[in-house]
């Protein structure tokens, strides 16, 4: 028995070898790899980097893991990740071998993991890329990355190798991170907010948040593309399927309309409230009334806790405050759906007592246009003056998780809902 036992452990181990050998070389066929981690913005990081460099003639096979897990071909064209059950990090080796069949110039890789152990085997071993992307550093995942920018910025860290450039906007970058970039041998390049990488944006199909078109103009330099090349391809960027969009909708039996906003895959409060500001900023709906629908997930607990405990920490008056750029705003009521809503109402009606009125949970499983009659008949759409004609069209944003409920809202508004241009 011990016998069968060795022999099957040195076979074992045999084809570990001989996998890893496999793996390298298909490693040296690619001549240039981008990985790009982070909290948020990974996908459109990615997205932006891979039009660019296919601007620019370059073959590029690129993956984004966002809201849906996409390849992205040399000829632009996407092929969705079908996965027969929980995701892994293993994916990136069949990555790694479709990007050596196409022969590619570049791979640009949005990382999977959230462990720490698995960003230092993702990075190191799998992908090795030369450049890594850090978007960002804000709490989410907090029982694995941790509780405070300190601890989520040193798990970040495990991802960092010898020899590696890593970019990250100026303002995320902590001395934690300088220290282990010093023992590991990599390069850290703060990357400083610019004006300049701000009128290259401009041409892009949807709203971005200006420290994710910083780095990947950053990058794209680096990689000597021209202001022009870089232009062009921000035309033609494809937008992640959670990115922001927007429709104007009217529910069945009402003759109000609604303005909704998918804001879902932002995830996290911080992400969440910076995204509304910019898409305000952009549309110019300053003097509408502004609703959040918060979509809860039943294995998101964690997320659920997240934003209770920020909006008890943050949303006084009808004003959410933002805790990092100091920055104001004004939500006048707020809808929860989706498991632990009404104990999420219960919770903020605790801490804050003037919630009685500006927040409701809709029903157990509700269809989503049943929420939107729900939320026009409970919240109040008039001007603060009640004699005038006129009335403002309420936004709508919708915030928390994409999956789910969240998903089923996005999927009834491409049905019934006219989409409109952010």
């Amino acid at each position: 028995m011990n016998k069968v036992l060795i022999l099957s452990l040195l076979f074992f181990l045999i084809y570990l070898g001989f996998e890893s050998l496999i793996h390298y070389r298909r490693l040296r066929k690619i001549p240039h790899r981008i990985a790009v981690t982070g909290i948020r913005g990974k996908s459109s990081i990615t997205r932006i980097i891979t039009a660019s460099l296919r601007q620019a003639g370059y073959r590029v096979v690129a993956k984004t893991t966002g809201s849906r897990p996409v390849i992205i071909y040399p000829d632009g064209h996407e092929e969705e990740i079908k996965r027969r059950g929980k995701p892994t990090i293993l994916e990136q080796k069949r990555l790694i071998r479709k990007a050596a069949r196409q022969r590619v110039d570049y791979l640009v890789a949005e990382m999977m993991s959230i462990q720490p152990e698995c960003l230092r085997a993702e990075s190191r071993y799998l992908l090795q890329p030369e450049i890594l992307v850090v978007s960002n550093i804000r709490p989410d995942h907090l029982a694995v990355l941790g509780k405070t920018r300190e601890e989520i910025a040193l798990a970040f860290t495990r991802a960092f190798r010898t020899g590696q450039a890593v970019y990250l906007p100026e303002e995320e970058l902590l001395p934690e991170m300088l220290k282990e970039a010093k023992g590991k041998g990599t390069v850290i390049i703060p990357v400083k907010e610019d004006s300049a990488s701000q009128e290259l944006a401009v041409g892009l199909p949807y709203p971005e948040f200006e420290p994710n078109s910083r780095l990947a103009v950053s990058v794209l330099r680096f990689c000597r593309l021209s202001d022009d090349i870089i232009t062009q391809g921000m035309k033609r960027v494809e937008p992640d399927a959670g990115c922001p969009r927007a429709w104007e909708v009217n529910p069945e039996d009402t003759v109000r309309k609604i303005y909704f906003v998918s804001l879902f895959a932002a995830n996290d409060p911080l992400s969440s409230i910076q995204a509304m500001q910019k898409v305000i900023e952009r549309t110019g709906w300053w003097k509408q009334p502004v609703y959040g629908l918060l979509s809860f997930r039943r294995d998101r607990g964690d997320r659920t806790k997240q934003w209770v405990d920020f909006l008890a920490d943050n949303w006084r008056g009808k004003v959410i405050t933002d805790s990092m750029t100091g920055g104001q705003l004004k939500l006048s009521g707020l809808a929860l759906a989706g498991p632990g809503a009404i104990a999420a109402r219960r919770y903020l009606r605790k801490k804050l007592k003037s919630l009685s009125v500006e927040a409701f949970y809709a029903k157990k499983n509700p269809a989503p246009e049943t929420v939107l009659k729900e939320i026009l008949t409970h919240f109040s759409f008039i001007s603060s003056d009640e004699s005038s004609p006129f009335r403002p069209e309420p936004v709508v944003f919708g915030l928390g998780n994409i999956a789910g409920f969240g998903q089923e809202m996005i999927d009834y508004l491409e049905r019934k809902g006219n989409a409109i241009r952010l």
